[in-house]
C-alpha cells in the first residue's frame, strides 16, 4: 500500500508529487537500510525521456548508528543518452509504514536512440554500522544491490510523418526574430529561430530555409539545457546570415519544425509568426563588367608542373625482396652456429649410396646386402607396402606405374628374382659384386625415366611465367599511356580557363599513375583554381607525401586556412628512404657480423641481442616512419559538417572543423566515421563529409 497519506505533510513543503521510487517501491522492515530501482515509463518512443530512478531508504535507528553516509555507485548507462538530474530536496525524512525514514534519491534521464530492449544493470550501495555503542568500535561493512531494470524503446509511427520532420522528439514551440530591420547595401542581417519545450534539446537539427528574395548562410547554434525538473527540458536557438538580393518590404515567411510528441503519439508542427523586414539590396555597380563564369588563366593563377614524370619509388616497407631479406637476415647466423657446433653427428648413407660403394669396392657386401639395398631404392619410388609388393609381377607394374618403361622395370623384376634365388643359396663373392653393378645400373635407369614427366612440365611453366610477364608489363605500359593522355588534357583545360575539367583530368592521371607527384601536386592546384579547398588539400597533401622536398607543394598548402603545418597533417621536410636503407644496412650488417663470429666459433650472444633489440627497434622506427607518409586512415574535411557526440544525425553536436582540415579516423560506424583533430577535438562526421588521404 502507498504511504501517500503519510507523506502529506511533506507534500505540502517539497510542493513536488513524490519520486516513483518512492511511491511504488515496496521495503523489507528487516532491514535498517533499503535499496531499490525503477524506471518510468519503462516503455517509451525512441528519443523520448525515460526516468532512472535510485532510492535510499534509512530507517530512525539506522540512521543515529551511521558515522558516514553510504556510498552508491549507480550503472552504467550503455547505447542510451544519459543526463543525471540534480536532487533539489536534498533529502526527506517521513513515516512508512509506521516507521520514520530518511529518503535519498538518484535521477537519471534516459534517451534512446534506437528500437530495442535495453537493460540497465544493478546498482550497488554500500555502508557501515558499528558492532558495540562504543566510539571506538569497530564497523561492520554492508553492501546491497538494487534490481536490474530494462526500457522498450519503440520505432516512431511512418504514419503522418512530415517529409520535413529532422527526427525531433517531445513538445517544443517555436519562435523567430531578426537582429534589425534595415541594412545597409551589402550587409546581411541575422535571422533566428528559436525552439524551446520539453525533451532533449540536444538532439535537435537544424531545418533547411530558403529565401527567394535573399542569399541564406548557416550560422552559429547555441544551446541552453535545463536538468532541474524531472523531465529535461530546454532552448536551442539557430542563425542565418541572410543577405537581401531584392530591396523593399520584405516578408520572412512562417518558419516550421515538425516533431512527434510522445504523449499525443502524433506527429506535430511548431510554427513561428512571419516577420516583416526592409530588405536592402546588395549595391551592384552597373558599369562594372561582370565577374567571369570560370576561372581564367593569368598571371595570378597558380602554375602547373608541365610534365607527368616519373613514379616515385614504392616504400621499401610494401617491397616483398627487402622483407623477406630483412625476415631471412638472422638464418645464415643460425646456420653457421649450427654447422660450427662442437658435435656433429654422422650422416647415414642412403640406400642408392650403399650400392655405390658396392659398384666401387670401398665396402665388401654379400648379395644378401645388395638386395636390401636394392630394395630400399626402389622403396622410396614406388609408395607401395611390402605385401603387395610380394606378389609376382608387383614391382614391374609399380615401375610402369611411375613412367619407367617395359624393358626398365623387367629387368628390374628379373633381377629380384636372381637376387632372391642367390641370396638364399649360399652366393659366392664375385657374384655380389656383379648383381652389385646391375643393381645400380638399373637404379639409374629407373630415376631417370620416372622422372622424365617432371621435367616436361618445366618448360610448360617458364612459359607461363614468361606470358605473364609480358602481359603485365603490357598493361603497365596502357597505364602509363592513359596516365600521359589525361594528364596532357588536364594541362589544355587549365590552360584555356576550366579549372573544373582540369581537376577531373588531373585526377584520372593520378588514380591511373597513383605514385606521380605531378599528376598529385596538379589536381591540387587545378581544385584551388576551381575554389575546392578540400580538394587541392588532397592533392597537395599527396604530393608533399611522396615528395617531401617539393617547397612549391608545401608553400601553396600554407595558402589554405586550415592548418596544415601542425598535428596529423604535418609532413616533415625529410625524405624517410634513406632512413630504411641506413636502418636494413645495419641490421643486415649485424647479423652478417654475428654469422663471421659463429663461424669462427666465439661468443655471438652480445652481437645477436644488440642487433636484435637496437637493429629491430630502428628498423621498425624507419619503416613506420616511412609508412606515415601514405596517410593511412588520415582525412580531408570537404564538408563543414558539425562533429557529432554519437553516428547520428540528431546527436548532439559540437564544433565544426575547418574545410580543408585534416584529422585521422579512430572508427568506423557504417556511414559514420570517428575522427580526431588536434587540440583533443574528435567527433563524428559522415564519411562524405571527408576524403581519403591513403590508399584506404
Amino acid at each position: 500500500m502507498n504511504a501517500a497519506l503519510a507523506f502529506l505533510l511533506l507534500l505540502q513543503t517539497v510542493q513536488e508529487p513524490l519520486p516513483e521510487v518512492v511511491r511504488r517501491s515496496r521495503l523489507d522492515r528487516s532491514r535498517g537500510v533499503d535499496f531499490h530501482a525503477l524506471v518510468a515509463p519503462d516503455t517509451v518512443f525512441v528519443g523520448q525521456q525515460a526516468t532512472y530512478e535510485l532510492g535510499v531508504f534509512i530507517d530512525g535507528p539506522t540512521r543515529q548508528r551511521l558515522r558516514r553516509n553510504p556510498e552508491f555507485l549507480p550503472p552504467e548507462s550503455r547505447a542510451m543518452l544519459a543526463y543525471d538530474l540534480p536532487d533539489k530536496t536534498g533529502g526527506f525524512t517521513g513515516t512508512i509504514d509506521g516507521r520514520t525514514m530518511e529518503v535519498h534519491v538518484f535521477r537519471r534521464a534516459l534517451f534512446p536512440l534506437t528500437p530495442g530492449r535495453y537493460d540497465v544493470p544493478e546498482a550497488r550501495l554500500t555502508y557501515a554500522l558499528p558492532q558495540s555503542a562504543s566510539f571506538f568500535s569497530r564497523e561492520e561493512s554492508f553492501t546491497l544491490r538494487s534490481e536490474a531494470v530494462s526500457v522498450v524503446a519503440m520505432a516512431l509511427p511512418a504514419a503522418g510523418r512530415p517529409a520535413d520532420w529532422l527526427g525531433a522528439v517531445g513538445s517544443w514551440r517555436a519562435s523567430a526574430r531578426v537582429d534589425t530591420t534595415a541594412r545597409r547595401p551589402g550587409e546581411p542581417f541575422v535571422l533566428t529561430l528559436r525552439v524551446e519545450g520539453q525533451g532533449n534539446v540536444t538532439l535537435l537539427a537544424r531545418p533547411a530555409i530558403a529565401l527567394d528574395w535573399a542569399t541564406v548562410v548557416a550560422a552559429d547554434e547555441r544551446v541552453r539545457l535545463d536538468s532541474s525538473a524531472t523531465l529535461l527540458r530546454g532552448s536551442k536557438e539557430f542563425d542565418w546570415l541572410v543577405t537581401p538580393r531584392e530591396g523593399g518590404r520584405q516578408v520572412v515567411p512562417a518558419l516550421r519544425y515538425p516533431y512527434f510528441n510522445p504523449y499525443s503519439r502524433r506527429y506535430e508542427i511548431a510554427q513561428s509568426d512571419p516577420i516583416a523586414v526592409r530588405a536592402v539590396a546588395t549595391a551592384i555597380d552597373s558599369t562594372a563588367a561582370p565577374p567571369p563564369q570560370a576561372p581564367v588563366a593569368s598571371a595570378d593563377t597558380l602554375s602547373l608542373r608541365p610534365t607527368l614524370g616519373a613514379e616515385a619509388p614504392a616504400p621499401l616497407g610494401d617491397s616483398t625482396p627487402v622483407l623477406v631479406l630483412a625476415l631471412l637476415a638472422p638464418l645464415p647466423a643460425l646456420g653457421a652456429w649450427w654447422l660450427r657446433r662442437p658435435r656433429r653427428p654422422r650422416r647415414v648413407p642412403s640406400p642408392r649410396e650403399r650400392l655405390e660403394q658396392m659398384t666401387r669396392g670401398t665396402a665388401r657386401a654379400s648379395t644378401a646386402d645388395v638386395r636390401r639395398a636394392f630394395l630400399d631404392a626402389l622403396a622410396q619410388r614406388v609408395p607401395l607396402d611390402a605385401a603387395a609388393l610380394a606378389r609376382p609381377g608387383a614391382w614391374e607394374r609399380a615401375l610402369r606405374h611411375e613412367g619407367v618403361t617395359g624393358d626398365t622395370a623387367i629387368g628390374v623384376e628379373r633381377l629380384l628374382d636372381e637376387l632372391d634365388a642367390a641370396t638364399f643359396t649360399a652366393p659366392a663373392a664375385a657374384d655380389a659384386d656383379a648383381f652389385a653393378t646391375r643393381a645400380h645400373d638399373l637404379l639409374g635407369r629407373v630415376h631417370r625415366e620416372a622422372r622424365r614427366s617432371t621435367r616436361a612440365t618445366l618448360p610448360v611453366v617458364a612459359a607461363l611465367l614468361l606470358v605473364s610477364l609480358v602481359g603485365a608489363a603490357a598493361v603497365a605500359a596502357a597505364q602509363d599511356g592513359r596516365a600521359e593522355q589525361a594528364f596532357t588534357e588536364g594541362t589544355g583545360a587549365y590552360t584555356a580557363g576550366d579549372a573544373v575539367r582540369a581537376a577531373h583530368r588531373f585526377a584520372d592521371a593520378a588514380r591511373r599513375a597513383p605514385r606521380a607527384a605531378n599528376a598529385w601536386a596538379n589536381y591540387g592546384t587545378a581544385s584551388w583554381a576551381a575554389n575546392d579547398t578540400a580538394g587541392a588539400v588532397a592533392g597537395w597533401q599527396r604530393a608533399l607525401r611522396l615528395d617531401p622536398l617539393a617547397t612549391d607543394v608545401r608553400a601553396r598548402l600554407a595558402l589554405v586556412r586550415a592548418p596544415q603545418d601542425a598535428g596529423v597533417a604535418r609532413v616533415p621536410p625529410v625524405p624517410a628512404r634513406p632512413f630504411v636503407w641506413l636502418a636494413l644496412l645495419g641490421w643486415l650488417s649485424g647479423w652478417a657480423v654475428t654469422t663471421r663470429q659463429a663461424w669462427r666459433r666465439r661468443t655471438t650472444w652480445r652481437i645477436a641481442s644488440l642487433t636484435l633489440v637496437a637493429g629491430g627497434a630502428l628498423l621498425a622506427w624507419a619503416l613506420r616512419a616511412e609508412r606515415s607518409l601514405r596517410g593511412d586512415g588520415l582525412v580531408v574535411v570537404s564538408d563543414a559538417a558539425p562533429l557529432r557526440t554519437l553516428p547520428a544525425l540528431g546527436a548532439e553536436s559540437g564544433a565544426t572543423p575547418i574545410v580543408g582540415e585534416v584529422g585521422r579516423v579512430g572508427q568506423r560506424q557504417g556511414v559514420w566515421l570517428y575522427v580526431r583533430f588536434d587540440l583533443a577535438r574528435g567527433g563524428w562526421l559522415p564519411a562524405a563529409s571527408t576524403i581519403p588521404l591513403g590508399r584506404d
